[in-house]
């Protein structure tokens, strides 16, 4: 009777381990659930607005915040005349940021992507790797 209980506890610790979700799992299942409670936010005014965090459990590695640019073509243009510091100034909002230590953590590349709503081009896109921000 004992070994049947061992067993059966046995068997309950090995399923509820089975059934725990992945770290990848996680990290996507929170960025679907932190879109639908949060997006569109807007983060610059009216000018940028956060659309939605995206990661694609898959080989891409890619973790993506997506980003609408509303305004005229002037702002468009200005914003990639700023490429070079906005991709700075990012990089240093990635490397101290406690609120992506996770996604750090399990070495994923961190996206920003802006687009022009209406054309539904990109407009910059700044990528970072674990080598750039470690």
């Amino acid at each position: 009777m004992n070994r049947i209980k061992l067993i059966a506890l046995l068997l309950t610790v090995l399923l509820i381990a089975a059934c725990q979700e992945s770290k990848r799992d996680r990290i996507e299942r929170e960025a679907r659930e932190w879109t639908e409670q949060n997006c569109p936010r807007a983060e610059f005014e009216d000018l940028i607005i956060l659309d939605s965090v995206v990661f694609h459990n898959d080989a891409s590695n890619n973790f993506t915040y997506y980003y609408s640019v509303h305004g005229d073509s002037a702002e468009m243009a200005e914003m990639v005349a700023q490429y070079e510091m906005l991709e700075s100034e990012l990089l240093k909002a990635v490397r101290n940021s406690v609120d992506l230590r996770h996604i750090k953590a399990e070495g994923l590349n961190i996206i920003y992507s802006y687009y022009n709503p209406e054309t539904k081009q990109e407009i910059a896109s700044f990528c970072y790797k674990p080598e750039d921000y470690n």
